[in-house]
């Protein structure tokens, strides 16, 4: 079965939810360097997304 591949998937948006609350927390605070901080952060998480998904990781089949 491939699992494995939905669970490292599900971490990964998983992790994104902890790590985005602390960071509404203190986006005032930072500003503009807070959210540029924060794009970064989700577009790394998107190419792991886009490396899964050319990998067949989202193909049940």
């Amino acid at each position: 079965m491939r699992w494995y591949v939905a669970t490292l998937v599900f971490l990964a948006f998983d992790m994104e939810m902890v790590f985005m609350y602390p960071w509404v927390l203190v986006v005032a605070e930072m500003g503009v360097a807070a959210v540029v901080e924060m794009f970064v952060f989700l577009a790394l998480l998107m190419v792991g997304v886009v490396y899964a998904w050319r990998e067949g990781a989202f193909e049940w089949a």
